[in-house]
């Protein structure tokens, strides 16, 4: 499955989606990354980011 097939129905744009999971495969935790992403104008739950963080992670296997 290609990346790009997993985010096909988000609302969230997925390059915002991918810069969310980079940070938190960075080491910051899901409420970090959400705090980041809400200072740049993102509102999304942490619940939201979670299930990319691991949907994406899921697709690449």
């Amino acid at each position: 499955m290609d990346s790009q097939d997993v985010w096909e129905n988000e609302r969230t744009p997925t390059p915002v989606r991918r810069f969310g999971v980079r940070l938190h495969t960075a080491g910051l935790s899901i409420r970090e990354t959400v705090a980041i992403l809400a200072l740049l104008g993102v509102d999304r739950s942490h619940g939201a980011v979670w299930n990319w963080v691991h949907t994406l992670s899921e697709g690449l296997h």
